[in-house]
């Protein structure tokens, strides 16, 4: 089933992911190559790899937008993908519809089928926000590092990330959509100066990404401390998972005093006076307003 439609004389953006061997979002070799088929079987484009770029800086996720020409036939376009990881070529093919504009209102698949990859959707305002927190988020966590690696006689550095870019947005996602639902709701999104500036709430944000991370990772950390014991010889991995979870309960009360007092100065102001007393009116005004509300016509 298709993943994308596109309309003839317009753009189509083709996403596709690649994973390694083990399932994990993996960059290629080389950029990949594409080549289109209309539903014809005609060859629209070679293989290439013209305008195929990593989509939103996101691992294995890459992206081709493709000028639909206006005379092209409607029905099902595949588009070939090929690549390199490790030195191994991999390749697929997907569809995606091509309709005029005037069938819109026409019964089409859905764009992606249950289980399918959804890539981001964040407009240009929300992608400055997010990278601006995504930059901190990594600082706090201490996130991006290199690692000692084998390649022949020597060890060379390799880049070693804790969390995937993926995964810290997640993260920064949650903590947003918590931090609009806590009374008083508030409808702040990416986009809003005052989520990733620095003078109002970019802290509380980024604190309740990093109380997201710490607890991922102190399940994952928790799986792996079991003792193993060889010919007598017991070994006893480090509890990481205590140090991680100490961290979390102590940020965790910090976090819930600091959201409290930022909502709390939230509050609307009241929109009637009900029984929100004033001493300057007089109260047989207050009264007769009280009276007022109960009559029936």
């Amino acid at each position: 089933m298709a993943n994308r439609i596109g309309i003839r004389g317009r753009t189509v953006d083709l996403y596709v992911r690649f994973v390694d061997s083990a399932g994990n979002p993996a960059n290629t070799d080389e950029t990949p190559q594409v080549e289109i088929f209309d539903s014809v079987g005609t060859r629209q484009r070679a293989l290439s790899n013209i305008g195929v770029g990593l989509a939103k800086q996101e691992t294995g996720l890459y992206l081709l937008s493709y000028n639909i020409p206006e005379t092209a036939p409607d029905g099902y376009w595949l588009h070939r993908w090929v690549a390199e990881i490790g030195n191994t070529e991999v390749e697929n093919t997907f569809e995606f519809l091509v309709i005029s504009s005037g069938d819109l209102a026409q019964s089409v698949p859905p764009t992606f089928d249950p289980g399918d990859p959804v890539p981001w959707d964040f407009t240009r305002e929300e992608a400055h926000g997010i990278n601006v927190l995504l930059k901190i988020l990594k600082y706090r966590l201490k996130n991006d590092g290199t690692r000692k690696v084998r390649v022949g006689d020597t060890y060379v550095d390799e880049f070693c990330a804790i969390f995937t870019d993926a995964e810290l947005i997640c993260f920064l996602v949650n903590s947003l959509s918590s931090f609009n639902q806590y009374p008083h709701f508030t409808t702040f999104t990416f986009a809003d100066p005052q989520i990733y500036s620095t003078s109002f709430f970019m802290d509380i944000i980024t604190q309740g990404a990093v109380l997201l991370a710490l607890a991922a990772q102190a399940l994952i950390e928790k799986g792996r401390e079991f003792s193993i014991t060889d010919n007598g010889v017991t070994y006893q991995p480090p509890a990481v998972s205590d140090m991680l979870n100490t961290q979390y309960t102590a940020q965790l009360a910090d976090y819930k005093e600091k959201l409290k007092q930022i909502k709390t100065s939230m509050k609307p102001a009241p929109r009637g006076l009900g029984t929100f007393r004033v001493t300057s009116i007089n109260p047989n005004f207050l009264r007769l307003r009280h009276l007022r509300e109960r009559q029936i016509i």
